[in-house]
């Protein structure tokens, strides 16, 4: 007979097994669909698939859901992953799949060039995020060298995202670190998500948002990061997301928007004007 230890220390391990590694908390959680063949087999398309997912990992942006573990849980919804081009459809796969974001697209051949086309959906909002392409002009054996190149514009592309954890004056702590990627001296915006926005037959596809600072790294660990307030034209508040920024901003305080508008309309007017 089991005593009631062993059974505890049993069900203990199990369910430490079945919880996601830490080091994938803070990538970006995809999943990568087959993809829609057009003039070109469907073996092909397939392995564009499975190419895409190793270069997306590879990247070390993000979380890779295995396709084998894909398909076997679709299988059990009684669902398919080939050939989806609908974004709704492709949204409730994500959510069965529990990813934030969701590759789909189609692999179609003119002549002797093959063409790759990919749209990532962001499952939570249920927009699309971006499209991109690529091609191969030396048909299947230029592939590889096309799709790491794709990947490397995605990866540039899809944004590192995270929040902020805790706030002691101007030192900010977040919850990206260097297993995100992220290295000291690097920028990140303080965005405040505001409401949903809506199409007019109500489907989400986005959120209103305000930028209010830049933070810039001053000391990375592999799941947090600390930082300093560069700019900022109102406090930020715990659990005001964080986004790395690739371009330069500049962001205005109100205060002085407001007093230079105030300065313009205080200048007298010589003339009326002339209609």
């Amino acid at each position: 007979m089991v005593s009631k230890k062993v059974t505890c220390l049993v069900v203990l391990a199990v369910s430490l097994a079945l919880l996601p590694p830490v080091f994938s908390q803070s990538k970006t959680k995809i999943a990568v669909l087959d993809f829609e063949a057009k003039n070109i087999s469907k073996e092909t398309a397939e392995a564009v698939a499975d190419i895409l997912s190793t270069e997306l990992f590879n990247s070390g942006r993000f979380n890779v859901i295995e396709r084998k573990a894909i398909t076997t849980l679709l299988e059990e919804q009684k669902l398919q992953m080939t050939g989806i081009t609908d974004m709704n459809e492709a949204v409730e796969i994500g959510k069965i799949l529990n990813v934030e974001k969701i590759m789909i697209g189609s692999v179609s051949k003119l002549g002797s060039t093959i063409i790759i086309n990919t749209r990532v959906v962001d499952v939570k909002t249920g927009a699309m995020e971006l499209a991109e392409n690529t091609k191969s002009t030396r048909g299947e054996d230029g592939l590889p060298a096309s799709i790491a190149e794709l990947v490397k514009r995605i990866s540039q592309k899809i944004t590192i995202e995270g929040s902020i954890i805790k706030i002691t004056g101007n030192a900010i702590l977040i919850d990206l670190g260097g297993n995100a990627g992220l290295k000291m001296g690097q920028d990140l915006q303080i965005v405040r998500i505001g409401d949903y926005v809506t199409d007019l037959g109500g489907a989400i596809i986005g959120n209103s948002e305000d930028l209010i600072g830049v933070i810039r790294i001053t000391k990375t660990n592999p799941d947090y990061s600390e930082a300093n307030i560069i700019q900022s034209k109102m406090a930020p508040k715990l659990g005001d997301k964080v986004r790395l920024v690739t371009t330069r901003v500049e962001v205005k305080e109100p205060e002085q928007e407001s007093q230079g508008q105030k300065k313009k309309d205080t200048k007298p007017v010589s003339t009326p004007p002339v209609f």
